[in-house]
């Protein structure tokens, strides 16, 4: 049966961001919150920013009516999800005003993650093919405090032309709405709903040409809602564990985080400062050779269009073969960065064109 009430609550983050939005563009410019082009970036006017601040409030209050009205909001599962989600959006709108460091940005990021580690589900299992469900013990914690806070900090980094995040965010809650369908678990699913919702609404003003960026207060809040995504499902099902949600949430937020991780670990290797601002990602690399804001955003699309088909194997097959699709997943990423290094040129010809 269709619950009237998430209809009624999607309808309206969708309506309501919308033209939220639209008045927060001519808002934003007034007050100049704008992010202004660099040589490391990848737009060349200035462009309002701070945009996801609307999606965000919309989604966090839909979430709290839904919680009212199905008896759950003083349960500590969802007062963690809603505490930590607020502070860490908090955190994106104020960077958003201030460029806060990236310490203190850090600090929270990780007091919110500890917040879901100790209340809501520890990374304590992990699931390794062949070799079945290994308990990790202490490490769990530290596992994923890292998880969390680099997911986090991938996704924000990733944001850097017109409608890319947005679309992996859609490919990504598209994929855990389907599993929490199948899984039976109804804060899941009505959370991805309200982001797909929030997202759709959002993209109409940031696809290429973007009138308005998501900024960190909606880059940073999606990178940790889909972080603690896996903790979420594990705590409010019956069906899986931390153990397994994990590398569901892996694969779903694949093409982010194999282009974020390969991208620093390049760094580290030829000694760069990995925290030091830079246009070599995939995508920034395939912008400078000539591919638009709207091609580079379709591709990451179908990709993560692809990963929820993978996800969904791994979830229901045999060892052998989800070895097989991780293998697959790797070996066509870094044949991709081969592409992409092999046909965007030298550091030479990216110094020239930025």
């Amino acid at each position: 049966m269709i619950d009237l009430t998430i209809v009624a609550l999607v309808l309206f983050i969708a309506l309501a961001n919308f033209y939220f939005t639209r008045w927060f563009i001519r808002y934003a410019k007034v007050k100049r919150i704008t992010d202004i082009p660099t040589k490391r970036s990848s737009h060349n006017v200035p462009t309002p920013r701070g945009g996801g601040f609307g999606f965000v409030v919309f989604i966090i209050v839909s979430l709290v009516a839904y919680a009212l009205l199905k008896g759950i909001f003083l349960s500590t599962g969802f007062l963690v999800i809603l505490i930590s989600v607020t502070i860490v959006a908090f955190l994106g709108w104020l960077d958003d005003k201030n460029d806060l460091s990236k310490e203190f940005r850090f600090a929270v990021q990780s007091l919110a993650a500890i917040l879901v580690i100790v209340f809501i589900s520890n990374l304590d299992l992990i699931y390794l093919p062949f070799f079945g469900t290994v308990n990790l013990g202490i490490f769990g914690a530290l596992l994923g405090l890292l998880w969390i806070t680099a997911t986090t900090n991938i996704f924000n980094f990733m944001d850097g032309v017109d409608g890319i995040a947005s679309v992996q965010a859609f490919s990504a809650a598209l994929g855990w709405a389907i599993f929490a369908y199948f899984w039976q678990v109804p804060l899941l699913l009505v959370i991805n709903l309200f982001v797909i919702a929030g997202i759709v609404s959002f993209l109409f003003y940031n696809w290429s040409p973007a009138k308005i960026f998501m900024g960190d207060v909606g880059s940073v809040f999606l990178g940790f809602l889909f972080a603690i995504m896996p903790f979420i499902a594990a705590h409010f099902s019956e069906q899986v564990t931390i153990a397994e949600t994990i590398w569901i949430a892996g694969i779903l937020l694949w093409p982010f985080l194999f282009d974020g991780t390969f991208t620093i670990l390049r760094r580290l290797y030829e000694g760069e400062n990995v925290f030091e601002a830079h246009r070599t990602h995939l995508y920034q690399k395939l912008n400078i050779a000539g591919w638009t804001h709207a091609g580079i955003s379709t591709l990451y699309l179908i990709i993560s269009f692809l990963c929820i088909g993978l996800a969904a194997a791994f979830a229901i097959t045999t060892d052998f073969i989800q070895v097989i699709i991780f293998a697959t997943l790797l070996f066509g990423s870094l044949v991709f960065a081969r592409y992409v290094y092999l046909n965007t040129g030298s550091e030479e010809i990216e110094k020239k064109e930025i």
